[in-house]
Parts: C-alpha cells; sequence; structure tokens
C-alpha cells in the first residue's frame, strides 16, 4: 500500500517526529518492506542478477543490532492477495511498470528490481538467526498494527499508510531508525545500550494541525489516493476544495494537496460529515458506487480481530485464508504459513488461482526467463489445487463439480512478460510423474517417506537419485536444478555460464577452507631462536587455507563491476533462466515439505562475479583450460570445481549447451593456435603438400565422458578437459 505524495509531505515537517532511544521492546517489522528497504537503500546491485552474500550480512547487521539494545523484533510477512480484487489493478499495473524498468536498469538508467532470490534468501537469513516470524493471511498491514497495539510497541517500516494508522507506541520509519551505530550509555546509567531514532504518531500529527480529528485520517488516506482508490477518482471533488498556491511549483504540485485536504478536514464536524461532502460533488446516479469504493477504502485503517496474537501466544493456527473453491487449508500448511515459510506464490495459487510471475533483468527480445521453468510450476499447481479437487470429490464422489480438471476453473492464471508486454496465460497443472505416478495430494504430503518426495522432486526436474548423490550432499540439491535449467534453457546456455554457476556454488565455502597444506608443498619451518639447534623443536607456521595466492586473487579479480567491459546481456540472460529455475524448485521442495534441505541462499549466486567471469572466459578459445591453471590444479577450488563438472557434463546430453560463439580476439588466438599445429604437421602455409586437413584433424581424438583411464593418469584434470566442447 502507500498513499501518493504523503511520505514526502510528512518529511519535509520534522516537527511531526520525536526523538527516542529504542531499546528493551519489541517491535514489529513489516518483513516485505525491510527486504525491499534493505537491499536499494545499501547500493546492492541490481543489474547483474543479486548479490546474496552481501544482502544476507546486511540483515545479520540490522537484527543482531536490534538484539544488542535488547530489542525483541517479530517480523511479519504479506500472504495472498485478497480475493475481492480490489488492489488487482494496482498489482497488474506495477507488474507491466517492472518489465520497462528491467529494460530502463539494463541500459544504467535509474530504478530498483529485486533480485529473483532475494525475498528467499531475507526470510533464510532471518529464520536462521533466530526471529519470530509469522505471515498473513492476506495483507500485513493491519495485522502489523494490531500486534503492535496489543503488545504496546513500535512498528518499523517504510509504507506511507502508517501515518494514517493509530499506533499507540508511534510508527518509526526505517530511515528513521539508525540501525548501523549501536549507542552506549554512560556507566552509571543501567538501561544499556541504544538505536536512536524518531517516532512519528498520529497524535502528534493531529495536534499539529488544530481541529483535525483522529478519526478523520482515513479519510484523508483515502482522498490523497492509495492503492484501492485512484487519485484520479477524486478530481470532481480537488475542483470544489480551496488548494493553497506554494511560490514555486514544486510546491504547489506536491503539498498543495495535502494542506487543502487537512484544512477542509479541519472544519468538518465529523467523519459522517465530511464523507457526505465528499459525496455530494458526484451525480446522484454514482453517489452509491462512490460511497462503497471510498468506505473499502477507508476500512484498510480500521482494526479488526488478528490471529496473530493468539499465534504468537499460544501457538493458535485460526486462518482467514481459504482455497479457491472456499475449503479450509490442511493443517500442515497453515503451520507454515504462521512460520511464514510458505512461498507467497503459493498461497496466490491456492486461494486465487492467480499468479504474477517475478520479473528480472533480462534480454526482453528472447523469451520471458521463467520459460524454462514452466514445468517445475506446472508441479507445484498441481499439487496445491489437487486439494479442492480431492474436496469436492469426498463431498460428491460421482459429481463433476466445478473443480474438475477439465473445466476453466481448475487453471491458473500466470502472469508474465512476452516482449516488453504483460500477458495472461491459463495455466492447466496437469502433471504425471514417469517413476512416481500422480502427483501428491496437497493434504498428504507430509504423510509420504522423505524418499518419496525426494523421488517426486527429482524427477520433476529430470534426473536421478544415483545421478546427484556423486555430489556433496549440500550441493545435490543445487546440482539437480543446474541439470534442469540446463536441459530447459530457452535459449540454450553454455558451458560458460555452467562454470559461473559452480564456481558460485563452492566459492564461499572453498576460501573459508581449513585444511592442512599438502605435505609437497608446505612451507619451510621456522624455528623460534631460543630453540634453534634443539632436535625436534621445529614450529610450522601453517595457514588457515592452503588456497594459493594466485586462487585468491582470481576470485578478488571478479568482486567488482569491471568500467572496461560492457554489459553482457546474453550472460545475464542465462543466469535469470538459472535463478528462475532455483526460485521455483525452491518452492517445490517447500510444497513437498522439503526432502532437501534448502540451498545456502546467501552464497549460491553472485551476479557481478558471475558477470564479469562470464565476460573474462567469452575470450578465451580453451576456456577450461584457462580456469583450470587459474583455480591451481592442486587447489581445494580445482578440486571441488572438477567433481561438479564431471557430475553435470555426466548427466546433462552434450547437444543441451549452447555452441559456443568466440570473440573476435579468442578466434584470431584459436587461427594462431591452429596455423601452428598445422605447420608443425607439415601442412602449414609453404608447406608443398597439396593435401588439405581441418583443423578438427589436427585435434587430439576426445575421450568418451565415461572413459577415464584413456587420459593421462598423472594429471587429474586431464580426463575433464578432454570433455571440453568450448574449445
Amino acid at each position: 500500500m502507500g498513499i501518493l505524495g504523503f511520505t514526502s509531505f510528512i518529511e519535509d515537517n520534522p516537527h511531526l517526529f520525536t526523538d527516542c532511544r529504542l531499546c528493551n521492546t519489541r517491535v514489529i517489522i513489516d518483513g516485505n518492506n525491510l527486504c525491499y528497504r534493505l537491499y536499494f537503500d545499501n547500493n546492492l546491485d541490481v543489474k547483474h542478477g543479486g548479490e546474496y552474500g552481501q544482502f544476507a550480512d546486511l540483515i545479520r547487521l540490522f537484527f543482531n543490532n536490534l538484539r544488542a539494545c535488547h530489542v525483541e523484533p517479530y517480523v511479519i510477512y504479506d500472504g495472498a492477495y485478497e480475493s475481492n480484487d480490489h488492489k488487482f489493478a494496482t498489482t497488474l499495473d506495477r507488474s507491466k511498470r517492472r518489465i520497462l524498468l528491467s529494460e530502463t536498469i539494463a541500459l544504467d538508467g535509474p530504478g530498483n528490481l529485486l533480485p529473483a532470490l532475494a525475498s528467499a534468501t531475507f526470510k533464510q537469513v532471518v529464520s536462521s538467526l533466530g526471529v519470530r516470524c509469522a505471515q498473513c493471511d492476506y495483507e500485513a498491514d493491519r495485522e502489523l498494527v494490531m500486534l503492535a497495539n496489543s503488545w504496546n510497541c513500535p512498528v518499523i517500516s517504510v509504507d506511507s499508510d502508517f501515518f494514517i494508522f493509530n499506533i499507540r507506541a508511534g510508527y518509526i520509519p526505517l530511515n528513521h531508525l539508525y540501525w548501523r551505530s549501536v549507542c552506549k550509555r554512560n556507566t552509571s546509567d543501567q538501561e544499556g545500550p541504544y538505536l536512536n531514532a524518531q517516532v512519528y504518531t498520529v497524535d502528534n500529527f493531529c495536534s499539529s494541525f488544530d481541529g483535525l480529528q483522529v478519526e478523520m485520517l482515513p479519510l484523508l488516506g483515502t482522498l490523497m489516493g492509495n492503492d484501492y482508490l485512484p487519485v484520479t477518482l477524486c478530481q470532481p471533488f480537488y475542483s470544489q476544495i480551496k488548494l493553497p498556491k506554494g511560490n514555486n511549483v514544486f510546491f504547489s504540485k506536491r503539498y498543495a494537496r495535502a494542506y487543502g485536504l487537512i484544512s477542509w478536514l479541519q472544519e468538518r464536524e465529523s467523519l459522517e460529515d465530511a464523507l457526505q461532502r465528499v459525496l455530494s460533488v458526484f451525480r446522484k446516479s454514482e453517489r452509491e458506487d462512490y460511497k462503497m469504493m471510498i468506505q473499502s477504502s477507508m476500512v484498510v485503517y480500521t482494526f479488526f480481530k488478528s490471529y496473530l496474537v493468539d499465534y504468537f501466544s499460544s501457538g493458535n493456527l485460526l486462518c482467514r485464508l481459504l482455497t479457491h473453491d472456499g475449503y479450509p487449508l490442511p493443517e500442515w500448511v497453515l503451520q507454515n504459513i504462521r512460520q511464514g515459510a510458505m512461498p507467497t506464490m503459493c498461497l496466490n495459487a491456492l486461494a486465487n488461482h492467480r499468479v504474477f510471475l517475478h520479473t528480472q533483468i533480462e534480454d526482453l527480445t528472447q523469451p520471458s526467463a521463467n520459460t524454462c521453468s514452466l514445468p517445475i510450476r506446472v508441479a507445484i499447481y498441481n499439487i496445491l489445487l489437487s486439494h479442492d479437487e480431492s474436496q469436492v470429490l469426498q463431498e460428491i464422489p460421482k459429481s463433476p463439480k466445478k473443480s474438475s480438471r477439465h473445466t476453466k476453473e481448475f487453471y491458473v492464471q500466470e502472469y508474465d512478460r512476452i516482449g516488453k508486454d504483460l500477458k495472461k496465460t491459463f495455466l492447466r497443472p496437469e502433471y504425471e510423474s514417469t517413476t512416481y505416478g500422480c502427483l501428491p495430494n496437497l493434504a498428504v504430503v507430509p504423510t509420504l517417506c522423505e524418499e518419496d518426495r525426494k523421488t517426486v522432486l527429482l524427477d520433476v526436474l529430470g534426473v536421478k537419485v544415483e545421478d546427484v548423490s556423486q555430489s556433496p550432499p549440500h550441493l545435490q540439491f543445487t546440482t539437480a536444478v543446474v541439470c534442469y535449467w540446463i536441459q530447459h534453457a530457452h535459449p540454450k546456455v553454455s558451458f560458460i555460464h555452467l562454470y559461473c554457476v559452480l564456481l558460485c556454488f563452492i566459492r564461499h565455502d572453498i576460501l573459508a577452507c581449513q585444511d592442512p597444506l599438502p605435505a609437497d608443498i608446505l612451507p619451510e619451518p621456522t624455528v623460534p631462536i631460543s630453540q634453534q639447534g634443539k632436535k625436534g623443536k621445529h614450529t610450522w607456521t601453517v595457514p588457515k587455507s592452503w588456497l594459493p595466492k594466485t586462487v585468491s586473487a582470481f576470485f578478488d579479480k571478479f568482486q567488482k563491476r569491471s568500467k572496461t567491459r560492457a554489459f553482457d546481456m546474453e550472460g545475464v540472460h542465462g543466469f535469470a533462466q538459472f535463478q528462475s529455475c532455483m526460485q521455483y524448485a525452491i518452492y517445490l521442495n517447500k510444497v513437498l515439505c522439503e526432502p532437501f534441505p534448502q540451498p545456502d541462499l546467501p552464497g549460491l549466486f553472485s551476479g557481478i562475479f558471475s558477470h564479469e567471469l562470464y565476460k573474462e572466459m567469452k575470450n578465451k578459445a580453451d576456456v577450461l583450460s584457462w580456469l583450470m591453471s587459474a583455480l591451481g590444479k592442486t587447489s581445494q577450488v580445482a578440486e571441488d570445481f572438477y567433481r561438479l563438472v564431471t557430475v553435470v557434463r555426466q548427466i546433462v546430453p552434450e547437444e543441451s549447451f549452447a555452441t559456443k560463439q568466440l570473440s573476435k580476439t579468442a578466434r584470431k588466438k584459436q587461427k594462431r593456435r591452429e596455423n601452428s599445429a598445422a605447420s608443425s604437421s607439415g601442412y602449414g602455409e609453404g608447406s608443398s603438400s597439396s593435401s588439405s586437413v581441418d583443423a578438427e584433424d589436427l585435434k587430439e581424438p576426445e575421450a568418451p565422458v565415461d572413459v577415464v583411464a584413456s587420459c593421462s593418469l598423472e594429471n587429474k584434470f586431464a580426463g575433464l578437459m578432454s570433455l571440453d566442447c568450448d574449445n
């Protein structure tokens, strides 16, 4: 939600805020809003696909500083869209604007677009910190206020609607919470550390405008224009009231409406009187319709019975959210919703049969990056919508009711881009596992054994348990997603995409490894002066990691954006497809009660690292040889990279990869190598022989994927290099 121009109006009236020291209290936090603001307000990269490691560090810092001041945070997330469609037009408009914003950002224009895995990363990190969380049935704003008033504590968010809500302990906008610096009191003060903040209350607001009643504020928010009532509908009313004229255009555009409305409301005796005067400017035939729209908008600022208070106090799972056909949700789903663990996309599919897919920075001339993850989403919808179907069959076993798979109601409306336009697609969630058969009903998912749930998930991803079992346990799920991504990417992705993603998986773990140095490369022993000449008194200076400095420098080289290399849309689009596959595979894993542990999202992907490494490798004629040399053949990075690439290439057919297009520089280097090889064979330029030999004929024969002994056993990477088809 949001009130047009109201935040600017409040911010330019600093007397409306009161200084406070935040400590020794609970706070209610708007989780969705905090996720966006922590990412955008700290200049994290959005153009290249996301910086989840840096994002996770910010999240930890925020909550650790709160707890250092004995502030107990409660994070509340939004639920499904309201079924009354009051905000549908707003949601539709925002989705359209995100597509155009994607193009603007790619061209170095202004704007913010949350990376695909940012919300899941936020939830994962918050949960790992032990912060109490909950997800609402629908939009969270009123739930936040009710919870805050029940506990007499402030709300933290960045949303102009909270300037209208009557929150007893006040509202602290995130930009008025100085959370980066924990302040310490004098040693004689026993109250402990605190965070400086500025709090807003509606009492202070109303007292600043004599005669303005608190009950008028919902009408003020409505007439200013919010997500439920566009400001254009109130133009006839604005023409009837006196708006102040400022000394410049800036004032007249941003504040005239706010000051005019406040002045007008100050003169009204009651809310009912004000509402009747607003309606009087419209035609009699229109007044009833306008009255309903205005009241529907005003009701979002009023209080109601919140189930979250009982949930936090006693674990009560009461819920207003129902399926599309009006049936209650299974208890395990309710439990996940209340814990903030059920993806919002799944709630919208369950309750509304309508989903707006995430827009990323991608090539708008190509099919949407979400195209490749379509089979995963179909499987998700199949499991979710099976609940309504099973309920109908229980009630009337032999009567095909509206939730039958052959009716339009069983479809899910998906909104995604086609070109630069937002299009709606009716998607029938018909999916049958080749291994498991019919996918399980939502209600019975928890009763299945873990192996069955793994089988279902891996079958959707097109891999087998024995295939991914060769990967480290914590990377089996991600390896399966990578294999799915390569085989479903459209347009196809190259080996370079694969290498970049796999290095993202392992770099944060390997850089922190504690393995001892191999005996053959241990440094010379150092001997303390006091022990020189004494046998057996040598001491070893063993570094924390045996990662060669050249490899550390290799990773550091690609951590920052290059100022000389151009933005590579082809590379970014391939990584966007990967993130789409990962996002919805994580959702499927959630719907199946997590047969696989959730991947470590902060270390899963780095947009800048992947993009810069991708551009560097595009200039290499022999990519894999260069990469293995850069990683150091005796390093742990090279070892883990070798294993992962081998696993993926044994699962994924070679034809699933795009043929690498060499850059001009790389083509020249390759041509020089080919000429050199031809000359040494007697067929180069100037040779008297008239025989013709292709460059492919001059290469050494490639070994089959599954034959290892055919390669030099002295170099453990020789077998892998012989499989490289990028050259």
